[in-house]
């Protein structure tokens, strides 16, 4: 018999095929040095987002949806998942900032719009339609690379794993995370409404996180441009955007 979990990466699998190219774009891009900086801010946009959306999904459970009969289990999970999510963007910070990029300048600069959609997204559907949507969001996010990968990229861009760490954690801590998450859906009394919402999600974040990938390339693109070259975060000094300059 099939599984909730089975299901669900069996459908991931089937959606994601354009999703990997772009990472793949991303990590063997032939300026990856330079392009890194770009990737690690859109990937912190994102990751800024993983606790205060898990802890607001985790506040509806407790709310209006409180006579639910999975939403104390939702409640729990989400709140001890934005637990050990909390603090995650620092480690992107601290990576940005061993390139050269402070703190300050991340904070100061807008965020991918495509970062807002793919997080946003998940707000509309826990507050108007069901919190368990976000499951499918973890489903597609909790994808690590391994740490051999990280560090044959290392090798072969000259960038130092400490200016990682961020996706060395992830590396680390991730896999058993995606077997608690597969355990834990596999448990659940899911109605046909709840596993198509979860997969709904999942597609869509799929969907979202192209954009964003795609995004990361295309503003890297503009970095010979000298219109747009100062929009853009690199490792060869290249200046930042002041907070008014727009993206």
């Amino acid at each position: 018999m099939t599984t909730h979990s089975q299901r669900l990466r069996e459908t991931v699998c089937l959606f994601r095929a354009r999703l990997t190219s772009l990472i793949r774009d991303v990590w063997f891009h032939p300026r990856l040095a330079e392009l890194y900086p770009e990737f690690l801010f859109a990937i912190y946009g994102v990751t800024v987002s993983s606790a205060p959306a898990m802890r607001a999904a985790a506040g509806r459970c407790a709310g209006e949806l409180a006579d639910d009969p999975l939403a104390a289990w939702l409640r729990d999970y989400y709140l001890e998942h934005a637990e050990e999510e909390a603090g995650h963007e620092q480690w992107l910070l601290n990576d940005l900032h061993s390139l050269g990029v402070a703190r300050q300048r991340v904070l100061e600069r807008l965020p991918y719009t495509s970062v807002a959609a793919l997080v946003g997204v998940q707000y509309y559907w826990m507050f108007h339609v069901h919190p368990i949507a976000y499951l499918g969001y973890i489903a597609v996010l909790e994808a690590p690379t391994s740490i051999e990968f990280l560090e044959e990229v290392s090798r072969r861009t000259g960038i130092s794993l400490s200016s990682m760490s961020g996706h060395v954690m992830h590396a680390t801590l991730d896999p058993g995370h995606v077997a608690e998450f597969d355990a834990a859906l596999d448990s659940l009394p899911l109605l046909l409404h709840h596993q198509e919402l979860i997969t709904v999600s999942a597609i869509a974040t799929i969907a979202h996180l192209e954009k964003v990938f795609s995004d990361i390339l295309e503003h890297f693109a503009r970095v010979d441009d000298p219109a747009g070259a100062a929009t853009i975060f690199t490792t060869s000094g290249i200046a930042l955007a002041s907070p008014s300059s727009g993206f």
